[in-house]
């Protein structure tokens, strides 16, 4: 039994099928390729533009907070009633109002650390009296304020140790300056917390780094994984953005103020979360072509291998014998074309079979009639062998060469050198024969013969033009009483051979538009057509015009032109072929 693999790969649809797929999807795998390319490169693009974006957005929100808290801490520095608290001393006579002002500062200091939800504390420590207070009290951090003794006017990073939020603090520090002798008072310093900022504003992801770097180099805030050799050999003062190994990576310059540039390192790494559903498209894309070419090959099979089965199966009958096998399958409007096209075929081929039959059949009459005309050569033979030897026994030449001329007939017309000769041998049967009519019309009758000397060796049927001669003679010449002459031309045109016979004898109306047949079939009807038809040798016109149809076909005629007084004129066009050297 034939495997299951053969059976289903000799199914018309399973190899249309197979074709259709990677025809199809060789040009799809392509454009999928060249569009992933286009999309990682937008994509990355994208996602690098977002990445961008989110760091100009986390620096614009930290910078806005950062100067806001340096602000308001300016502000504390300079405010009267703090400059004052900062003059006096423990004095009886101070004790009043060094207790307004005591409260004075708390009160302003607490408002200060209100107004940033980012800044943990604020602290003003005096000289003079060596007093710390702080907006709210917190141990070891009056402490530590007092001993912080980092540059002015600055955010100075503090470790995390050092504070019970265990996350990145900034310290800002603002100097009390007695206005008329420009002596330092004291010192207003404010806590901001970094950590909470960040926390607050960045959307963490698994693997996301973000670090801020001062210019010691020191650590002012760090999250996730962090990769700073990435931008070394970087200019200072450069941004830079890129992408490499699946992450996108942004430094960015930030200015914190007094003109100190921090470094804002942010990694990101790349994703397709920016288009979810791309994976997915191409899945869908995939399924839909394989549903499509396998739907394309059940289509193609139905309307194209049914159709072409069908057709195929009516040839075959046709090719045994049977001409009926006609198309009468409904399809679409090709295939009806196409059906249409085979049963005119059948038609056609039909006619033409018919069409032989029916010539084959006029032929072997034909042939029937001539045998019907031809006596037995050997008693002819020796009939004319002992007129030609009583003849010259007689001492009478004029008989013995009109019964040699009549042998030379009587073998041309009994074909014993085939169904063609040279023209020249032709034209010299003519002669044969107008010297046995020279015998009985003397030289009232004379044959003019133009032949063209290429046309000489041109085969044409034996016996082609005499009975155009002796038609010439019997129904022109004689009938007309007088002086008769004959004119035989033959010339070549083109890739055609002519030739004419031409008389002077009474001619015959011949109507407009006619051939000249029906002329010729009521002059036979006449009686004196008759008498003249039974003088003719056996062939006649409508002997050749069918020898021509026969041997040469359709295209190759005979045409009679004639006027009443004026003669006939006969002329044939026939095909050259050239007798063999």
């Amino acid at each position: 039994m034939p495997s299951l693999y053969s059976v289903l790969f000799k199914r018309f649809q399973i190899r249309v099928f197979l074709y259709l797929l990677p025809v199809t999807a060789l040009p799809l795998v392509l454009v999928i390729s060249l569009f992933n390319h286009q999309f990682a490169e937008y994509s990355e693009k994208t996602q690098m533009s977002q990445v961008n974006q989110t760091h100009d957005q986390l620096l614009l929100k930290m910078t806005q907070e950062l100067r806001f808290t340096a602000e308001t801490t300016h502000r504390s520095a300079m405010d009267y009633g703090i400059i004052r608290y900062a003059k006096l001393t423990d004095s009886a006579a101070n004790v009043k109002e060094l207790k307004e002002l005591t409260t004075y500062a708390n009160s302003l200091l607490s408002e200060q650390r209100q107004r940033s939800q980012y800044v943990e504390q604020v602290c003003l420590t005096l000289h003079a009296t060596n007093r710390t207070l702080c907006a709210q009290s917190s141990e070891g951090t009056e402490g530590l304020a007092a001993r912080l003794s980092g540059p002015y006017k600055s955010f100075e990073p503090l470790a995390v140790e050092n504070s019970k939020s265990k996350g990145y603090l900034l310290t800002y520090t603002e100097p009390i300056t007695d206005k008329i002798s420009l002596q330092e008072l004291g010192k207003v310093t404010s806590w901001f917390n970094m950590s909470k900022l960040w926390n607050e504003t960045l959307v963490k992801t698994s693997n996301q780094g973000y670090a801020l770097i001062d210019p010691q180099q020191r650590v002012v805030y760090r999250d996730g994984v962090y990769r700073g050799d990435e931008f070394q050999g970087k200019k200072p003062g450069d941004d830079v953005l890129q992408a490499d190994h699946n992450v996108i990576y942004s430094m960015k310059h930030v200015d914190v103020g007094a003109g100190m540039l921090w470094k804002s390192y942010y990694e990101v790494p790349q994703s397709a979360a920016s288009f979810p559903y791309y994976h997915i498209g191409l899945f869908l894309s995939a399924t839909l072509l394989f549903l499509l070419c396998l739907g394309s090959s059940f289509l193609f099979g139905t309307y194209v291998s049914k159709p072409l089965n069908v057709l195929k199966m009516l040839m075959n009958r046709a090719e045994l014998g049977d001409l009926r096998a006609y198309w009468t399958s409904k399809s679409s409007k090709e295939w009806m074309q196409l059906g249409d096209s085979y049963n005119q075929m059948l038609n056609r081929l039909e006619d033409l079979i018919k069409q032989v039959k029916r010539e084959e059949s006029l032929k072997k009459e034909a042939e029937m009639e001539a045998l019907h005309y031809q006596l037995n050569p050997h008693f002819l033979y020796n009939t004319l062998n002992t007129i030609k030897w009583v003849a010259k026994i007689h001492k009478t030449p004029q008989i013995s060469e009109v019964v040699s001329a009549l042998v030379r007939l009587l073998q041309a017309s009994l074909g014993k050198k085939g169904e063609f000769i040279p023209l020249r041998e032709e034209l010299s049967l003519i002669h044969d024969y107008m010297a046995i009519q020279k015998f009985r019309y003397g030289d009232r009758i004379q044959v003019e013969t133009e032949a063209d000397a290429l046309t000489l060796g041109c085969l044409v049927p034996r016996m082609l033009l005499q009975p155009l001669v002796e038609n010439a003679i019997i129904h022109g010449i004689e009938p007309a009483k007088r002086e008769g002459v004959i004119r035989i031309r033959t010339w070549l045109d083109r890739d055609l051979l002519f030739c004419q016979v031409e008389d002077n004898g009474i001619g015959m109306q011949v109507k407009e538009g006619s051939s000249g047949w029906n002329a010729i079939h009521d002059l036979g009807e006449s009686q004196a057509g008759k008498m003249r038809r039974e003088r003719m040798s056996g062939i006649g016109l409508s002997h050749i015009r069918e020898k021509i149809k026969l041997y040469y076909g359709p295209q190759f005629k005979m045409h009679i032109g004639s006027n009443p007084g004026e003669g006939t004129t006969i002329r044939m066009s026939l095909p050259i072929h050239q007798e063999e050297e």
